[in-house]
């Protein structure tokens, strides 16, 4: 992690984000009922371009090995939901997930927001128990109405098994300043 670079994505990088996708959703492949995930349709470049122009799409970045990974996160409401994460399946477990979720969480409290969401695949080493670790908890159903609940409809509608879906969420203080954070901009 030490030569990794975070910053906000720029409109070239539109056309590497899908192969970043791509890679990342790999990990499907070994997991029961979910492995037509790994060759479903990723966010085109075009959509990709739309979200960095609004400024909510962050990279990592290794010189000579290019961007590894990415995480798109709009501000709703008093937080800061996070659409998707995906880093390269040959750089995942570096840490490099952890960094763009630090990254999100200092831009979501320099914004003065309160809390992180997302919705993920429960059960899930790299997915629910990830997040788990983070400090994100798993929202009852009674806490997923409005805007959460939207989401998880949709996804469903969109094909993803409702009943392996979750919301999550994380309540945000004072940074951790114990946690080391590559270099970001």
């Amino acid at each position: 992690m030490e030569d990794i670079l975070l910053r906000r994505a720029v409109l070239a990088d539109a056309a590497v984000l899908p192969d970043v996708e791509r890679s990342a959703d790999a990990v499907f492949r070994g997991v029961p009922g979910l492995e037509w995930i790994a060759d479903d349709a990723v966010l085109g470049v075009e959509a990709q371009r739309r979200w960095i122009r609004r400024g909510h799409v962050w990279v990592a970045e290794q010189a000579g090995r290019g961007i590894l990974g990415f995480v798109t996160a709009q501000e709703v409401e008093d937080l800061f939901h996070i659409w998707q994460i995906a880093v390269r399946a040959e750089a995942q477990r570096a840490g490099i997930g952890r960094a763009l979720i630090a990254r999100v969480e200092a831009t979501a409290l320099a914004a003065g927001r309160s809390a992180l969401t997302l919705t993920t695949f429960r059960a899930l080493a790299f997915n629910e128990a990830f997040y788990a670790g983070l400090g994100f908890r798993v929202l009852r159903p009674s806490e997923c109405r409005g805007r959460l609940a939207g989401i998880l409809r949709a996804e469903a509608e969109h094909g993803l098994p409702a009943e392996r879906r979750c919301a999550m969420r994380r309540d945000l203080g004072t940074p951790d300043r114990s946690r080391a954070e590559p270099h970001a901009t």
